[in-house]
């Protein structure tokens, strides 16, 4: 019903708020100590003027001007991998329950394994060593190699080509657990009631699959979506510190150094809203999927 779709968004709303708003203030205390007075400053600077501080080392500049430069990288890495990852997972997945046993299934699901457990520093050391050497090649692979990163606003056909293998390198991980979870509840949801009358329509097994065995499945794969933001982003760092991408973790290891907290914890702030604000979407394309998850 529209009307509990509504309260339904504003109680996430009032919840992304309180969050964060909440981490922001136990991030201020832990690095300043408390001091109620320059507490509520800050929380009122920071939420209702985007005032993040001044950054203590060289150069002086504003900490929110430093995070605009640095975030678009960030997001650019995350957005790709996030849809690369859900798309190839529940893909895989499908793949595995309509075809169990086969030489493809168990293919899927040992590559899946791998990606689980590989570190994603080491493979994005491997990859720049395969496709750096695809520089100038007659065939236009894609390559990367460290700083290779260009933004979308210069050229978007040189960021495709500096994001292709990080996105893959990030999506691996998010890939193999969306793959598992799907391969898991797709039978659950393909014995359901809805299913059979579909299938006694004469509907096709792929028609079955894509218009209503899969929609129904979907709901553990988005909840799965928002609890891997934090891994995503994570992981996220280390593929920026390989191939020199200028995201957040360039102001990292300076700001630790110098005791830069402003920075730090600019960084720290910006990072927890971004997950809060992710789980937050999933939870509303959840609901709009299946009404039963408004009144939970």
């Amino acid at each position: 019903m529209p009307g509990s779709f509504g309260l339904f968004l504003l109680r996430r709303a009032i919840g992304v708020v309180v969050v964060s708003v909440a981490v922001t203030a136990v991030t201020y205390v832990t690095l300043n100590g408390f001091h109620a007075g320059d507490l509520l400053d800050y929380l009122n600077r920071a939420f209702l003027h985007f005032d993040l501080g001044v950054s203590r080392g060289r150069p002086f500049r504003p900490v929110t001007d430093m995070l605009r430069e640095s975030v678009p990288a960030d997001l650019s890495l995350i957005a790709g991998a996030l849809v690369i990852g859900v798309g190839a997972g529940v893909a895989g997945g499908a793949v595995c329950a309509q075809r169990p046993g086969t030489l493809l299934s168990k293919a899927l699901q040992g590559t899946a394994a791998v990606l689980l457990c590989a570190p994603v520093y080491v493979v994005g050391m491997i990859a720049i060593l395969v496709f750096g050497k695809s520089v100038g090649a007659p065939v236009p692979l894609p390559f990367v190699s460290p700083n290779s990163y260009r933004p979308l606003t210069h050229d978007p056909l040189a960021w495709l080509n500096s994001l292709a293998i990080p996105w893959l390198i990030a999506a691996g991980p998010l890939a193999a657990m969306y793959l598992r979870m799907t391969r898991a509840t797709l039978p659950e949801a393909a014995s359901a009631d809805f299913v059979r009358t579909a299938t006694a329509k004469g509907l096709t097994p792929a028609q079955v699959t894509v218009r209503h065995t899969l929609p129904a499945a979907v709901a553990p794969t988005l909840s799965l979506a928002g609890a891997s933001i934090p891994l995503l982003v994570g992981n996220v760092v280390l593929i920026e510190a390989v191939f020199g991408i200028p995201g957040v973790y360039r102001l990292i290891p300076g700001a630790i150094d110098n005791g830069n907290f402003p920075v730090l914890q600019g960084i720290v702030i910006v990072g927890a809203v971004f997950v809060v604000l992710a789980n937050a979407l999933a939870d509303v394309t959840l609901a709009l999927l299946d009404p039963r998850v408004r009144d939970a």
